[in-house]
This record gives structure tokens, C-alpha cells and sequence, in this order.
């Protein structure tokens, strides 16, 4: 009784919707091939098609990709309880590596795309694989897909139908549906207007070649409902065929979180209504209809004037078999008949066409005034200008984009909390890691990485580099995570490779010192390079003579030479890096050693009186250098 009522309510749905239906057909040989001409001037008239919807709609494509996989990370994760910051990294790792990584989602959200641009709407139904272990994707046509007409969204929709085509070799393979060869072989049919779209399936086999059979199909309902006494969702199946025949029994929805495993992507947001959303080819129809025709008349045109019609004063006989070819000799008086200029410029008219519909899409094409009421070429602040505008338009399509992302990401991440808890193990950035068990059983907040204007990689990466001349060495700024910022907008694999945590670079140069200490009391120069920490190699040299004058074993006169040009190299290279720094480091070591300098006078002077002082140990006094001030010679002082 339950499978009689809703295979009636879905026949009706299919009724009241049969005009949408319509139309999508339309749309989509339109987009595909275009809708030829009802009638020729001549057989061998041009009947030609300009793509205009299908390539717009190639330029649409890119910007919602990037939306998903532009980003390092494909997912932000904010815990709904305190926790380290490092469980909810690894959480956010984790899950970008299951959904990129071991599922189709990078395939098949291709295809909703598509059917966003296409139709209005995009369907994307994820669910959990068992035998694979893993989350899986489908993109479902949007014919496919069947909800009463007064439907405001999914979460509050009455009932759901996804309508599915087997083959009887692929109905078997699905072991979840009854097998039964009685039932089977009940279920078997033809496809009509009542259990799916004929004509639309035609269309596109043909396209992709394929031989459309309409035998030995069978048509499967999987209509979601909800429970009267519980309010939850239901799911029934059956095949409309034999509506009263069970093809898997009722059951509630398996999932923790409840809802059909549906996620709707619409192109726009304006009336109420799942059905209200139009897509690229409902509002570009009309330019497309115009440029066809444009397209045509030209042809049509050019035919004329290439193989123009002739006239003569007397009667010819056998019109028919007179050919004009090059080279032959015509044996009456004939003459062309004049044709008079086309009144319009058919190719301004089609550049005119092709503007408007450009704007009405806000996918700008820069070239395009230049033939029409402005000659001369825009400036770059006018391009600038209506590219900001534009990019306005192009920030709310995504905005509502990401509103099913955030949707399409929770969904996930409660399938994977529900079904894979035991396999911890990822890699991210090219390195094998493990996330915490207790990372994965916290409640996360869930939102779509980056920004509704994150399209543009060229574009994110100026901002970035913008950003970094703007706040260099501002103390209000984290400086590391400044230039973390530039390398993730170049390439998020670029900061495991190239960047270096403060402490660690610190560290790493610390230690290049050390070694260049060594060298330098052997009496060989170190060579200071362009990539040396200046600041770091100079505090290093000097904690070197200080605990070496604080154990009463002052450098060797060599050695102090060595190391106080080293300390100039250094000096001078900061100098060009940062002046400011520089001086001030300068101004510093000089009064350092001026302080030595003296106190080993003192020392001295207090030696002689007591008879104890020797030259040596006057030398080997901590000034380093009785100069007392860096060597001028090394370019400072």
C-alpha cells in the first residue's frame, strides 16, 4: 500500500514538473548541437550552430573547481570544544586526505558542476562503500532526481526520488536489490515517459555514440520519505513497473546524520523553490537563438554573393545543364544579378549579441567594445574597473557554491566518523603521518577552505606578495606565518620544502658559525654569504669571545684579527640588508670593544705596578685588537 501511494505521488511530481522537463531538453541539445533550423531558404542552405552557453559555460567550470581543490587543505576545521591546536590540524589533514585522496569526489563533482551550469541545479549523492572501504560520490542527473514541485530545499522536502537506468548485467551485480528471477524478469521493460526522460536519453547516446536499446532496461525508484509516526526518513525501493514488487526492503536511513545522502548545488538563489534556479542556458537562450541566426544569414549570405544568380536577354535553352566553371566559355549574352549590401554589419551584430550576453553573465570579454561603439583600445584602469565589477557577480555564484560544499563536507566527515575510525594513517605534503584517535571523536564546526574570490591563483598570489611588502617587519605581524601565507598561495607543497621555522633557523645558522669559528682560528677566512642570518652569526662570534675572556683564555692575535673582519663582513652585509639594524650593531661592537680594550689598559697598567704583566698577556687582553674599533679596512668604521 505504502509503494502504490508513493509511486503515485512521483507520477504526479513528474506531471506537475513536466513543463521543467520541457525545457531541459531543450537546454540541452541546444548546449550540445544546437537546435537547427525549422526551415531552409534551399536544401544545401548553412545551418550551423555558435556555441555560445557551452562556451561560457567552459569558462564557469574552472572558478568552482578552484573552489574545492586551489587550497592546501580542502576543508577549515574549528572545534566545538577547546582542544590543541594540533589534533585539529591532524582532523583537517586526515579528512582532505580521505575525500581527495581515496574517493571520486575529484571526478565526479565535474559532472555536478556541469549540471549546476547546465540546468540550474547540481546533485551530488555521497554515500558509504563497504566493499572499498571508502566515501563515494555520484553526480545524479537532474532529470533524475524527482521532488514535488512546491519543494523549497532538500532538508524540508516531502519525499525524494532518484530515478536509476540498469542494465540486467548491472542490476545482478548489485547484490542490495532483490534478485529474484520471478522479479526480474517482471522488472524488465521499456523506458516511457512515465519512468524516466526517452528523449533526452536519446539525444545524448547518440551524441556520445552509443546504441540506445530501449529493451531489457530496468528502471529503478529509490524514493526517500518521511516516517508519519517518527518524522524520519524512510527509504523505498522499487521499480515503477511493478510498483507493488519490493527490490530492497523499507528501511531507515543507515547513516548517523539522519538525512538523504543528496547535497543540491544551484546556480542562483531567487524565487523559493527548488525548481526557481536557471542556468547558464535558460538565460542565454535568446543570444544564442540571435547568433545562430546571424551565424546562418551570413552563410547564407556569402553563398549568394560567391554564386550569384544570372540573366539574359534571350531564351536559353536547357537552363538546367549550365554550369559556370572556371575557364569555360559561355555561349550567350549572361550577366550577374546585383546584390545589393547586407543592411546591417553581420559581424558587429553577432560581437553586439555576444556583449550582452557576456554581461548578463558577468564573464567579461575585454575585446569585444573595441568593434562595437568604442574604436580605441580601454585603458587599464578601465578594464580594471569592470573586472572588479564583474568579480562582484562571480564572488556571489561561488558564495552559494560553497553553501553546499560546507553541506557536501559535513555529510562527509559523518560517514567517515561512522565507518573509518580504524584506519588512521594519511600523508600530507608528500609524508606519511597518523592522526589521534581522539582527533577524529570531537565535533567540528565545518567550512570550505579559502574564500568565495580564491578563483584566481595568479590573482591570490599577488595579494599575498602585497600583503608581505605591506607588514615586512611590522612587530604587530607573525613574520614566519607572513611569508608562510606567500608560499601557500604559490604552492602549498612549497612551505614543507622551503620553509624553516624561526627557532630552527636559528639554530641551523648558530651552528654554520661554530663551524666558521673553527676555520677562522685556523687562520683561514670564512666566507659570509648572502644567506646567513647576520644578527644570528654576529651574537654567535661574540658569545664565543665573551665565554673565551670569561675563562681567562682571551683569543690568539691571529685568531682575534680573523674573527673581528669577520665580524665586518657581517656588519657590512646587514648594513645593505637592513641599514638601520645595521649601524646600531655597528655603533654596539665598537663600544664593545672599546670597553676591552680599556679594561685590558687597565689590567696592564695594574700589572706593571705590581711587576707581573708581560707583553704576552697584554695582547691576549679581550679587546681582541689594540685598534680598539672594527678594521676600516673591511668597509666599516
Amino acid at each position: 500500500m505504502q509503494r502504490e501511494r508513493l509511486n503515485a505521488s512521483v507520477l504526479q511530481d513528474l506531471a506537475d514538473r513536466s513543463l521543467w522537463d520541457t525545457r531541459q531538453r531543450m537546454f540541452y541539445e541546444m548546449r550540445h548541437h544546437g537546435l537547427r533550423r525549422k526551415s531552409k531558404p534551399w536544401p544545401t542552405a548553412s545551418d550551423a550552430h555558435f556555441p555560445l552557453s557551452d562556451s561560457i559555460i567552459e569558462k564557469l567550470k574552472p572558478h568552482y573547481f578552484q573552489q574545492l581543490f586551489a587550497t592546501d587543505l580542502i576543508a577549515s576545521f574549528i572545534p566545538s570544544n577547546p582542544q590543541v591546536a594540533e589534533l585539529t590540524s591532524a582532523a583537517a589533514q586526515w579528512f582532505d586526505h580521505r575525500v581527495k585522496q581515496k574517493s571520486n569526489l575529484e571526478t565526479e563533482v565535474l559532472s555536478a558542476i556541469d549540471s549546476t551550469l547546465v540546468s540550474g541545479t547540481g546533485i551530488l549523492k555521497v554515500i558509504w562503500n563497504h566493499s572499498k572501504g571508502c566515501l563515494e560520490y555520484y553526480s545524479v542527473d537532474p532529470q533524475h532526481f524527482v521532488v514535488p514541485p512546491y519543494t523549497r530545499n532538500l532538508e524540508t522536502a516531502d519525499r525524494i526520488c532518484q530515478i536509476s537506468t540498469y542494465s540486467v548485467e548491472a542490476y545482478r551485480r548489485n547484490k542490495t536489490l532483490n534478485q529474484d528471477p520471478k522479479v526480474l524478469e517482471q522488472i524488465i521493460g521499456t523506458l516511457d515517459e512515465d519512468t524516466g526522460d526517452l528523449t533526452t536519453r536519446e539525444i545524448k547516446y547518440e551524441r556520445e555514440g552509443l546504441t540506445f536499446d530501449t529493451e531489457g532496461k530496468i528502471i529503478v525508484w529509490e524514493v526517500y520519505y518521511r516516517c508519519e509516526e517518527s518524522g524520519e526518513w524512510r527509504i523505498c525501493t522499487f521499480s515503477p513497473t511493478q510498483p507493488d514488487l519490493d527490490l530492497r526492503p523499507v528501511m531507515a536511513i543507515p547513516y548517523n546524520h539522519g538525512k538523504p545522502p543528496f547535497v543540491a548545488f544551484p546556480y542562483e538563489i531567487k524565487d523559493p523553490g527548488y525548481y526557481s534556479s536557471r542556468g547558464v542556458v535558460e538565460q542565454v537562450a535568446i543570444f544564442e537563438s540571435e547568433l545562430c541566426k546571424l551565424l546562418n544569414e551570413k552563410n547564407d549570405c556569402m553563398t549568394l554573393y560567391n554564386r550569384p544568380l544570372y540573366r539574359t536577354a534571350r531564351e536559353i535553352p536547357n537552363a538546367g545543364n549550365l554550369r559556370i566553371t572556371p575557364g569555360q566559355i559561355l555561349p550567350y549574352d549572361i550577366q550577374p544579378v546585383p546584390q545589393q549590401a547586407p543592411p546591417i554589419s553581420f559581424d558587429q551584430q553577432m560581437n553586439l549579441m555576444r556583449e550582452i550576453a557576456q554581461q548578463r553573465i558577468s564573464t567579461p570579454d575585454f575585446g569585444l567594445s573595441q568593434t562595437l561603439a568604442f574604436p580605441e583600445r580601454r585603458t587599464a584602469t578601465e578594464v580594471q574597473a569592470v573586472s572588479s565589477l564583474y568579480e562582484q557577480s562571480t564572488d556571489l555564484r561561488m558564495r552559494i557554491f560553497r553553501i553546499g560544499l560546507g553541506k557536501l563536507y559535513r555529510m562527509s566527515w559523518s560517514l567517515l566518523q561512522q565507518y573509518d575510525k580504524t584506519d588512521l594513517n594519511y600523508w600530507y605534503l608528500d609524508t606519511a603521518q597518523q592522526v589521534p584517535q581522539e582527533a577524529l571523536s570531537q565535533n567540528y564546526a565545518i567550512m570550505p577552505t579559502g574564500s568565495a574570490d580564491g578563483v584566481n591563483k595568479q590573482y591570490l598570489f599577488q595579494k599575498a606578495m602585497m600583503r608581505l611588502e605591506m607588514f615586512n617587519g611590522d612587530a604587530f605581524i607573525d613574520q614566519a606565518q607572513l611569508r608562510k601565507s606567500v608560499l601557500e598561495a604559490d604552492d602549498a607543497t612549497l612551505v614543507k620544502r622551503l620553509f624553516q621555522e624561526p627557532q630552527e633557523a636559528a639554530s641551523t645558522q648558530a651552528e654554520d658559525q661554530a663551524d666558521e669559528i673553527t676555520i677562522l682560528r685556523l687562520g683561514f677566512p670564512a666566507v659570509v654569504k648572502p644567506s646567513d642570518d647576520d644578527l644570528v652569526h654576529i651574537e654567535t662570534v661574540m658569545k664565543y669571545i665573551q665565554l673565551r675572556a670569561a675563562e681567562g683564555a682571551a683569543p690568539q692575535p691571529m685568531e682575534g684579527q680573523m674573527l673581528q673582519q669577520h665580524l665586518a663582513e657581517h656588519v657590512t652585509q646587514l648594513k645593505t640588508k637592513d641599514s638601520k639594524a645595521g649601524t646600531q650593531i655597528e655603533k654596539d661592537l665598537n663600544e664593545f670593544f672599546e670597553q676591552a680594550a680599556q679594561a685590558a689598559n687597565e689590567q696592564q697598567q695594574a700589572a706593571e705596578l705590581n711587576g707581573e704583566a708581560t707583553t704576552t698577556e697584554v695582547e691576549n687582553a679581550p679587546g681582541v685588537q689594540q685598534d680598539q674599533r672594527i678594521p676600516a679596512a673591511a668597509g666599516v668604521g
